[in-house]
């Protein structure tokens, strides 16, 4: 399947398809590392669209669309984390988060920043080591009473 992705920046009306990607990928694509459980309490840990828009807005955040469709995004914070990056469950494994990543990376480097971090799921992790991500720590995090493990990573960007 051939298409045009198209990465630009973020739009406050792009809210609630967001709100909606994220949800369906993390209830789909992470049931494969975390437990049903998990990814319920995860899936339901942001569910105001207008408080996403406000969290993504006062970022850096990119879109990919096809077609009119946000089938990803990514956002980066002025402390350089890397706070956001969901790709649709239905275009997965296809280059869109890789060039989102690419994207937020000029932005950290236009900053002046040195390097980029990010708290990584499991399901997450290979795709950030592919993108020169290092592993300083597994940790496990609570999130509304329930446990999640992920990976504190870091790449150098000078």
């Amino acid at each position: 399947m051939v298409f045009i992705v198209l990465i630009r920046r973020f739009d406050i009306k792009d809210a609630k398809q967001i709100l909606k990607l994220f949800r369906e990928t993390v209830l789909t694509v992470n049931l494969g590392d975390y437990s049903e459980k998990q990814v319920e309490v995860w899936a339901n840990s942001t569910t105001n669209a207008e408080a996403l828009g406000k969290r993504l807005e006062e970022s850096f955040t990119y879109v990919a669309v096809i077609d009119k469709q946000i089938v990803g995004f990514v956002n980066l914070n002025n402390k350089g984390e890397v706070d956001l990056l969901y790709i649709h469950k239905n275009y997965q494994r296809q280059g869109i988060a890789t060039k989102l990543l690419a994207q937020i990376e000029k932005v950290a480097k236009s900053k002046g920043l040195s390097e980029m971090f990010t708290e990584a799921s499991i399901t997450a992790k290979p795709f950030f080591e592919l993108q020169g991500y290092k592993v300083l720590k597994k940790q496990t995090k609570n999130l509304k009473g329930t446990d999640f493990i992920n990976f504190i990573m870091k790449k150098n960007i000078r």
